[in-house]
Order: structure tokens, then C-alpha cells, then sequence
């Protein structure tokens, strides 16, 4: 292809068409450059960018393509806490890990948007341009959640179930029976759950008397998957106790302290995340608690294989399978589905 010689004096606003004409080559040419690299030559392409660069170009509008198409190459993940947490969280990373390998093998790009931020009063209507939604786990009555709804975007929801909208999880419900089973199957009768919040703010302590309400669905589905274990076997549930906190160790330990101080007749804890885990069995060993011989502890996501030397009696699920399945559900233009993956329950000491 023969190339214009190139006029380095650039007197008016560049755009695409502009730098096309002067380089003599298409329209759609220099876009591919950008946005299609594997349509040009790599000597094209490279001479179209070097050029670009000298003039200081630097490729096209976004917004404005977006706009034009309707497309961004961009999908948003929204989060129940800090945008700090996907970092921290070892399930949050290992399914951020499998949402951006997605991600990158479909040339797309990712917006993180957190629901909690610290410093932000009030709700700020969302700016991201995106293409769809992965949403995890969240407090589903949140303003952000009702915008998108509102807007009708494509959405993937983790581990709950909106109508209408695909989503990806373990069979929750099904996990904490495996759990509950288990430990009434060894002869516990005094159970202590240490849990994320039920909705925004809910913290502290309660009796599992009557069934836990709010609007974080994965809360909810698991707490009381266990309440009803309890009762099919004849547990006093009013003796079984509660505490919403907020997910991380520490606040793990504060919880454990909390429940096996002011119920010292519990005698299993079960924690909905391993994080918390690692908090209980910590306090225990600081109060002097065997575990498991006075407390049985068990987790959930089986990233902590060990605490203290203590082998952690966890469910194990693959959570960066699970944002795989979750890009290539939302980019995909087929039927609303829900993709169920497998979970196993694994017996180790702390239990």
C-alpha cells in the first residue's frame, strides 16, 4: 500500500478521518489500528501509532465510539465493601483473578465500583461506561444496584439469583446443610454462626429464633440454610446464636469473643467465610479453647488451609472458575441461565 508523505505541521484538531487523509490510507484503516490490530500489517500499524504519536494523537474518542455503537469493551464489577477488599480478600482475589484472565483474552476492560465507600455520603450516580454488570454478592436494595436494574443493562450475579438476570454460584444452601450435618452428625447441639451483615450496617448479635431478613441474599441463603438443619433435627434454635460483622480476621475474632463469652454453652462455630475462620480459632487458642476438643470451627471457601496448625474444616469451591463463567456468561448473547459449580466439603482438624 503506498502512504502519503507526511506533512509534520498540524494546524487543526485531529481526528481519525483527518489522520487517514493525511496518511492515505482509510478511515477504517487507522480505527483498526486501535481497535483491531490484527486486521493491519504490523508495519502499518506501527508507522499509523508513530506517526500519531509525534502529533500527539492518542487514538480514538472512546466516549464518542461508545456512544456511536453502543458498545464500551468495558464491563463493571460491583462489590459489597472498600475498593481496597478485592485486593485483601483472598476469594475476591481469586475471582478477580478469573474475571480479568477472561477479560484479557476478550480484549475487553474492567470497571471495579465498590458500594462502600467511607468518605462518600449519600449515593453517586454511576459514571462508568460499560457494557454490563458482574454483581457480587451484594446488598441487593442499594441504590447503585436499582440504577442498573433501572437501566436494563446486561447483568451476572454471584452467588444469588436475581429474576430475569444470569448468574453463576455454588448451591449454598446445599453447603451449609453439609456443614450443619456434619457437626450434628459429631453431636453438637449449641451452635455460635459468625457472619457477614444481613444488609447495610446490621452488626451484632442475635438468637437464630425466627429467620434472618435483609438483602444480602448469599447472607441470608446460607444463615439460613443452617437454621433449617437445626430445626429438621430438633435443635432449639432460640439456644443458637448470630453475630453480623464485618468480614475480615480481626473482626472474626472480635465475634468469637463476643458469642463464646456471653454463650459459653456453645460448642461449634460456624463461620460463612474462611477469613473469619482464622479469627475464631485464634481467639480460642488465645482463651485457652481446644480446637476442636471445646470448639469446632468451620469455614467457608477453603483459602485457609491451616490456622495455628490447625487444619480448617472448610467448603471448597473454585471462585476464579466461577469469574471466568461470569465474564463469558455477560459478554455472550445467549438465553438467561444459571451455572451451578461443584463445592466439596473438607473434613479437616478444626472440626
Amino acid at each position: 500500500m503506498k502512504i502519503n508523505s507526511i506533512d509534520n505541521t498540524v494546524t487543526q484538531r485531529v481526528t481519525i478521518k483527518s489522520l487517514a487523509t493525511t496518511l492515505g490510507v482509510s478511515h477504517t484503516t487507522v480505527s483498526n489500528a486501535w481497535n483491531n490490530p490484527e486486521k493491519l500489517s504490523p508495519e502499518l500499524r506501527e508507522h499509523i501509532l508513530r506517526y500519531a504519536n509525534e502529533i500527539g494523537f492518542q487514538g480514538p474518542d472512546k466516549l464518542a465510539r461508545a456512544l456511536r455503537t453502543g458498545k464500551a469493551n468495558t464491563i463493571g464489577v460491583i462489590f459489597n465493601d472498600s475498593m481496597s477488599y478485592v485486593f485483601i480478600d483472598p476469594h475476591d482475589i481469586a475471582l478477580m483473578r478469573g474475571i480479568a484472565s477472561r477479560c484479557e483474552a476478550q480484549n475487553v476492560n474492567l470497571a471495579l465500583i465498590p458500594l462502600r465507600k467511607p468518605q462518600q455520603s449519600g449515593t453517586a450516580p454511576l459514571t462508568a461506561l460499560v457494557d454490563g454488570y458482574i454483581l457480587n454478592a451484594t446488598h441487593n436494595s442499594a441504590d447503585v444496584i436499582q440504577q442498573i436494574l433501572a437501566r436494563g443493562q446486561r447483568v451476572v450475579t454471584l452467588d444469588f439469583q436475581f429474576p430475569g438476570y444470569s448468574s453463576v454460584s455454588i448451591d449454598n444452601a446445599g453447603a451449609m446443610h453439609d456443614i450443619a450435618h456434619y457437626l450434628l452428625g459429631k453431636g453438637h447441639r449449641r451452635f455460635g454462626i459468625i457472619a457477614f451483615a444481613s444488609q447495610a450496617n446490621a452488626l451484632g448479635m442475635r438468637s437464630l429464633r425466627e429467620p434472618i431478613t435483609g438483602d444480602n441474599t448469599l447472607m441470608l441463603t446460607r444463615v439460613n440454610a443452617c437454621r433449617d438443619a437445626f430445626l429438621a433435627n430438633d435443635v432449639n434454635v432460640e439456644r443458637c446464636w448470630l453475630y453480623e460483622t464485618r468480614h475480615d480476621e480481626d473482626h472474626g475474632e472480635t465475634a468469637a469473643q463476643a458469642l463464646l463469652t456471653a454463650h459459653p454453652d456453645i460448642t461449634a462455630l460456624i463461620c460463612l467465610s474462611d477469613r473469619f475462620a482464622v479469627g475464631a480459632i485464634r481467639y480460642c487458642h488465645r482463651a485457652g479453647l481446644a480446637v476442636p476438643g471445646q470448639i469446632a470451627v468451620t469455614g467457608f471457601d477453603n483459602l485457609a488451609v491451616e490456622v495455628d496448625g490447625v487444619g480448617l474444616t472448610t467448603i471448597a469451591q473454585n471462585a476464579e472458575r466461577k469469574g471466568e463463567i461470569a465474564v463469558e456468561m455477560l459478554l455472550s448473547t445467549g438465553p438467561v441461565t444459571h451455572h451451578e459449580l461443584p463445592r466439596q466439603l473438607v473434613i479437616r482438624e478444626s472440626a
